[in-house]
């Protein structure tokens, strides 16, 4: 803890009371809305985007709470995130990393959807959209676009290969 901060235990007990009464999650609520009005947007999103990550689970990390993500070969947990359009986290949930991702959206995407009701476009890659037809998605007055189509970004002085990241940095 920094020097100028009270006793652990104190700033602990502070932390723990804002968790219990979901105040952590109000304060960032608050933030979010602040941003996206400070940049001209309404304060509620009506598109996001939704990924997962795998990283690797420390070894103190139980092993009932890790799983092996064939895909990308790793032993640990998978994070799931929804983000508006600016980045803003929406909704966040936290796996093992043998959870497919369609699965895990079913529960992230009721959370959300429940917190966010003008949110009704959703980007996601081919783990998520391989579900949008079926009738097992909770949300549909969602509309889903895939993610996977290929971009292609223009060559620049930062980035002469076209966004290639094999490319050498400029000088």
């Amino acid at each position: 803890m920094p020097a100028d901060f009270p006793p652990w235990d104190r700033v602990y007990a502070f932390f723990r009371r804002w968790r219990d009464h979901a105040l952590v999650r109000e304060f960032h609520d608050r933030l979010r809305t602040r941003v996206r009005e400070r940049l001209g947007r309404d304060a509620e999103p009506t598109a996001g985007v939704i990924d997962s990550q795998s990283i690797k689970a420390d070894a103190v990390v139980g092993s009932d709470s890790q799983g092996f993500d064939g895909g990308k070969l790793i032993n640990g947990r998978k994070r799931h995130v929804v983000v508006d359009t600016l980045g803003l986290l929406l909704g966040v949930m936290v796996t093992s990393a043998d959870t497919g991702d369609r699965a895990a959206a079913q529960v992230l995407l009721k959370q959300v959807a429940g917190a966010h009701h003008r949110l009704t476009l959703v980007w996601a890659d081919a783990g998520y959209t391989a579900a949008s037809s079926s009738t097992a998605w909770p949300l549909s007055r969602w509309s889903w676009r895939s993610s996977s189509a290929a971009t292609t970004c223009a060559a620049s002085w930062c980035c002469p290969s076209g966004g290639s990241s094999s490319a050498s940095s400029p000088t």
